[in-house]
């Protein structure tokens, strides 16, 4: 019986950080009453290359809550694309280490596509794409995660300092088909997080 005390006690304090850890995170997008500024930009509109149709709120999957930002995308396979939102404010992250996109594709969806998160920071408005794409699963929500700390080697070309996440003036995430799979279909996203130092 002691044993069990002990466990449940264990399994309740394991529970009560989890919670107080998470309390610290910030939420900056959950989508849970509409589309929170997010858009396909006008420029992307004009790419060929880029595939993004529209984009609303949905109830049809959602990481937290009860909906998500529904993407329609259309890759039309055998060159790259890619499906490209965003959202344009002036945010000041300096107290925060890492920030966290769930992106979800249907079950039925093709193995293949990949997405990645890209902010434009700085006076300069400097476009930073993260070093590498993370694959996603259909029928699952996967977490694409960029360190965000002095030093960090997740940003391609950029050298990472307190700076960097001092003045980030967008927050974009990128669906890419690099010639392959085909998909004309949803994309979701949601629960766009930023985690404290």
């Amino acid at each position: 019986m002691k044993k069990l005390i002990v466990l449940l006690v264990a399994v309740a304090l394991v529970g009560l950080f989890s919670v107080t850890a998470r309390a610290d995170d910030k939420v900056l997008f959950s989508f849970e009453k509409d589309t929170q500024g997010w858009e396909i930009p006008e420029w992307a509109m004009e790419q060929e290359d880029h595939v993004a149709k529209s984009v609303e709120v949905s109830k049809d999957f959602a990481k937290n809550g009860s909906q998500s930002l529904k993407v329609m995308s259309n890759f039309p396979g055998k060159v790259w694309t890619s499906a490209l939102v965003e959202d344009f404010e002036y945010f000041d992250w300096t107290p925060y280490k890492a920030l966290t996109v769930d992106v979800y594709i249907p079950a039925e969806a093709p193995t293949g596509l990949k997405a990645k998160i890209i902010l434009t920071v700085g006076e300069n408005w400097k476009w930073t794409e993260m070093a590498r794409t993370v694959a996603l699963k259909p029928g699952e929500w996967v977490s694409v995660t960029a360190n965000l700390l002095p030093g960090s080697e997740d940003w391609k070309k950029t050298v990472v300092d307190d700076n960097f996440r001092k003045d980030v003036r967008k927050v974009a995430v990128r669906v890419e088909s690099n010639k392959q799979p085909v998909y004309n279909g949803p994309i979701y996203i949601d629960n766009i997080v930023l985690t404290k130092i």
